[in-house]
């Protein structure tokens, strides 16, 4: 009986009653917004189509901002710098596109015979050792891949597809004239945003300052990461003797884009592709595979990453799975750089609270 007394005491308590009242108002608010979920998805779709082009273009001049300065520290003319910049940008980009685009598409043709083929050994391997027979998704695999290189339907759409490559050099103007001018003011928009956060709250600008600086040694880490990436990936496959040693290497400096995932991806690639090579290139490749992850893990990466902006694996994948669900291969992208934000917001938030109790 004394403890149903007290129990009905805690329960007509204040404090019980205010957090009933506070979970039922969060309650009712989700019910809300489920029950008019599509409303809010058009809101929010509608904004994305009008921010995107100031989001990107302020990523273009966020990440080539480092160079600019660089630039500008010997032309002293902010605007000269900028031009150079972007001209150096566009003819690298054209360069690639140029080049590298018909280099990938032939290395790639070249490499569909060898898929099949390691796709056939696989099956084989499979049907000897463990008794099944995976013949069906071998086929699957094979007329996917057959069906993205042999597709008819481009033919079929050739208005569809002009239109849509005039929209996409459209947009991709948009964002370099964005790109070029926020570059050309970016001192004043920080200047902007920082009087902004003040007015928000005082310490909100310690906060941006630090994660502009940790994004800012990110982008460079990454960089330098993806070259490094390149390079170890072109020397194994090189070594194994791989034709193509050059294209993977190349897809695997742009799939670390996406930590972990892209270059296992791209390793992935080439196995399937060298299983017609023999046992003992399969048995190297693997080891130098073993020796290269290491190296990047252990001695690369910790080099070229801080303290402050590396992030555990299982955070990288948390983020990548939490991105590609929420919004596709874009989300995979700029989860890392949101990911790092949060841990620098936290650090600053932890260090100014300890500064605050030891004072």
């Amino acid at each position: 009986m004394d403890f149903f007394n007290k129990f009905l005491r805690i329960i007509s308590s204040k404090k019980i009653t205010h957090t009933l009242l506070n979970i039922m108002i969060v309650l009712v608010i989700m019910l809300l917004i489920i029950a008019t979920h599509e409303l809010w998805n058009g809101v929010i779709s509608a904004i994305w189509l009008v921010s995107r082009p100031f989001i990107i273009g302020f990523t273009i001049a966020f990440v080539l901002n480092p160079l600019i300065n660089f630039i500008d520290t010997y032309v002293k003319r902010r605007s000269i710098s900028v031009m150079l910049i972007y001209l150096a940008a566009l003819a690298i980009l054209i360069l690639i596109i140029s080049l590298a685009v018909p280099m990938i598409y032939d290395s790639i043709s070249e490499m569909f015979p060898a898929f099949n083929a390691g796709l056939k050994e696989i099956g084989i391997f499979v049907k000897n050792n463990f008794n099944y027979d995976i013949s069906s998704l071998t086929s699957y695999i094979q007329n996917i891949v057959s069906e993205f290189f042999n597709d008819s339907t481009v033919l079929d759409t050739t208005i569809d597809v002009l239109n849509q490559v005039l929209i996409n050099v459209t947009n991709i103007l948009i964002y370099f004239i964005l790109a070029i001018y926020m570059s050309s003011n970016f001192n004043n928009i920080r200047q902007t945003m920082k009087r902004l956060a003040h007015k928000i709250d005082h310490s909100l600008p310690t906060y941006l300052k630090e994660i502009d600086l940790s994004l800012v040694q990110y982008v460079k880490a990454f960089f330098i990461g993806a070259i490094a990436q390149a390079i170890t990936t072109m020397l194994v496959y090189l070594l194994i003797g791989h034709p193509n040693w050059l294209i993977l290497g190349f897809v695997s400096g742009v799939s670390s884009i996406i930590p972990y995932v892209g270059p296992i991806a791209a390793n992935c690639l080439g196995l399937i592709t060298s299983l017609g090579m023999g046992t003992t290139t399969i048995i190297i490749l693997c080891l130098l595979i073993f020796i290269q992850s290491t190296v990047m893990s252990y001695i690369i990466t910790p080099k070229i990453y801080s303290s402050r902006n590396d992030l555990g694996i299982m955070w990288v994948l948390f983020g990548i799975l939490s991105g590609s669900s929420l919004f596709g291969m874009l989300g995979m992208v700029i989860a890392m750089p949101l990911l790092v934000s949060v841990k620098v917001t936290y650090q600053v938030y932890k260090e100014h609270h300890y500064n605050s109790i030891t004072t």
